[in-house]
């Protein structure tokens, strides 16, 4: 979370994470019996690619996914 842009406005994750990464509502969610499980690792990408340069490592994450059994994601914008 280190873009150099002036126009990268970065308060909001500073005063809570969970803005880009919802660990805390994930963690609930499962103490609550809604999702049954989390996942060890969490991945994440720099949008300011050409996405046609970014399918190679696209393909490896979602081969590491399928290898935990991982049924649902979380594709949040930031």
């Amino acid at each position: 979370m280190s873009h150099i842009s002036a126009n990268f406005y970065r308060s909001g994750f500073q005063q809570d994470l969970n803005v880009v990464l919802p660990l805390d509502r994930l963690k609930e969610l499962f103490e609550n019996r809604i999702i049954g499980s989390l996942p060890s690792y969490h991945y994440s990408f720099m949008g300011a690619t050409d996405p046609g340069a970014m399918e190679q490592a696209a393909r490896e994450v979602a081969g590491l996914l399928k290898g935990d059994r991982v049924d649902s994601v979380l594709l949040i914008p930031v």
